[in-house]
C-alpha cells in the first residue's frame, strides 16, 4: 500500500501559518523564522515625515517603490500626498499599474522589444513616464507610442557624479532636442540620482554630493531650454540626498525610497535616527558555542551586504556582538562576554544594512504594532527583475 503525502507548494510555505489569527506574539509557535517584521508605527511616522518635508520644501513627492515592492505600502505613500511612483523595473510597474496607480516614473533606460511590448498597455492609458540617455533608447519608446496612438514623456537622465547612467549635463540639451522631436515623444525635464552620496566620508561630504546635484540639474536644464524646451519636471533627490534639496533650487520633485524603512546604512549617512528603523528579521538560534552563535538566516535572507561599521547587520540590543560570516543558510555571530546567556532557539533581531535587498527576497512580511504582529504585507513586486 502507498501512503501520499501531500506537501505544500512553495507559494505556500509562508513565515506565518494562513491560519494564525491576528494579533500574534512574535514567540508564537506559528511564526516560523527567518520572519521579516515592519513596525507599523515607525512605518507610518517615516512616510508622514517626507510627506512634510516635500511639502514644506515646494517639491512633490514621488517615492521609489523599489524600495518596498508592496502596493499597501504604495497606497500609504499615496494616502500621504505622494504625487506618483517611481519604478525600477518593467515588472514593478505593472504591478503598480495593475493595482491601479496611474502616475508611474520608470526610472530606468528600457532596451529591447520584450519588455518594450510590455510597457504598451501602460502607455496607452497614459500612466507611465519613461527616461532616456541615448537617442536608440528613444528610438524604442517611439516606436511603442506610435503603435499605441498616445504621446509618451520622456525625462533625460542625467549623470551628476555616479557615472552610472545618464548623459553629462552639457549635453542634455541636444540629446533632449533630438528625443523630443521623434514621433510619439515629449521631453518633459531631466532626472539624475545621485548615488556617490553612499561614498561619502562625513554629512559634509553628503551635503557637497548634494550642491553637485544642484548644480549638474542646473546646467542640464539651462540646455534644454538653450534648445527651445520647456522643462516642467527637474527630479532628483535620493533618501540620503533630499535633505539637502529644495525648490528654490529649482528641484520640482524628489524620490526618496529607503526611507520608509531606513537602515544601518541611511543610519550611517546620517539620513536618520535609530528610532526610525522600522525593519528587523526575526531570527533563530540554531547552532551555540562558546563565543559563537549560528542564526538560521543567510545570504538568502538577509544578502551579504556589509558596512565597516556594521559588517552584515546588527543585533538588536546586542551592540557587543557582531557577524563573522553570512553563507546562504547560516549567519555566525561572534559573541560578546556579555552575550554568551544567548541560547540554543532563542529568538533575535537583526537589523538590515540594506532595506531594499530584504523586501526583494522576502514574499510576506509581517506588520506589528507592540510587540504584536497585527498585519500580513504582501511584497507584490517580489523578484521582479525584468
Amino acid at each position: 500500500m502507498t501512503t501520499t503525502t501531500h506537501l505544500a507548494h512553495p507559494e505556500e510555505l509562508l513565515a506565518l501559518d494562513p491560519q494564525a489569527q491576528l494579533p500574534l506574539d512574535l514567540e508564537s509557535e506559528l511564526l516560523d523564522t527567518p520572519a521579516l517584521l515592519v513596525d507599523l508605527h515607525v512605518l507610518e511616522r517615516n512616510i508622514a515625515s517626507m510627506a512634510d518635508f516635500a511639502t514644506r520644501r515646494g517639491m512633490a513627492l514621488r517615492p521609489h517603490a523599489k524600495s518596498h515592492k508592496s502596493t499597501f505600502i504604495a497606497d500609504l505613500q499615496l494616502a500621504a500626498g505622494a504625487t506618483g511612483l517611481c519604478l525600477a523595473t518593467v515588472g514593478e510597474a505593472e504591478v503598480m499599474w495593475r493595482h491601479g496607480v496611474r502616475d508611474l516614473l520608470l526610472a530606468y533606460p528600457v532596451f529591447g522589444e520584450a519588455k518594450l511590448r510590455r510597457l504598451a498597455p501602460l502607455v496607452d492609458a497614459g500612466a507611465l513616464t519613461v527616461v532616456a540617455d541615448s537617442i536608440d533608447v528613444a528610438r524604442g519608446y517611439s516606436r511603442i507610442a506610435t503603435s499605441v496612438g498616445r504621446e509618451l514623456p520622456v525625462l533625460i537622465e542625467i549623470d551628476s557624479g555616479m557615472h552610472r547612467a545618464g548623459v553629462l549635463p552639457e549635453l542634455a540639451g541636444a540629446l533632449a532636442a533630438e528625443v523630443d522631436r521623434l514621433p510619439g515623444l515629449r521631453v518633459r525635464g531631466i532626472l539624475t540620482h545621485a548615488g556617490q552620496a553612499h561614498q561619502a566620508v562625513d554629512q559634509q561630504g553628503i551635503e557637497q554630493v548634494a550642491r553637485d546635484e544642484v548644480r549638474a540639474m542646473q546646467r542640464a536644464r539651462e540646455g534644454l531650454e538653450a534648445h527651445g524646451l520647456q522643462v516642467d519636471v527637474v527630479s532628483a533627490g535620493s533618501t540620503v540626498t533630499t535633505p539637502y534639496l529644495s525648490a528654490d533650487d529649482g528641484i520640482t520633485e524628489v524620490r526618496p525610497g529607503t526611507y520608509v524603512f531606513n537602515d544601518l546604512r541611511t543610519l550611517g549617512r546620517y539620513a536618520c535616527t535609530p528610532d526610525q528603523l522600522a525593519l528587523s528579521m526575526l531570527a533563530t538560534v540554531v547552532s551555540r558555542a562558546p563565543g559563537r552563535a549560528t542564526l538560521n538566516a543567510g545570504s538568502k535572507s538577509i544578502t551579504t551586504a556589509r558596512t565597516d561599521q556594521h559588517g552584515h547587520g546588527h543585533l538588536v540590543n546586542r551592540p557587543g556582538s557582531g557577524f563573522r560570516q553570512v553563507s546562504e543558510e547560516h549567519a555566525v555571530l561572534g559573541l560578546a562576554a556579555e552575550d554568551e546567556d544567548l541560547r540554543l532557539g532563542e529568538r533575535v533581531r537583526i537589523l538590515p544594512i540594506h532595506s531594499c535587498v530584504w523586501m526583494d527576497l522576502q514574499r510576506e512580511v509581517y506588520g506589528t504594532r507592540n510587540g504584536q504582529i497585527v498585519q500580513r504585507i504582501r511584497v507584490d513586486a517580489m523578484r521582479r527583475s525584468l
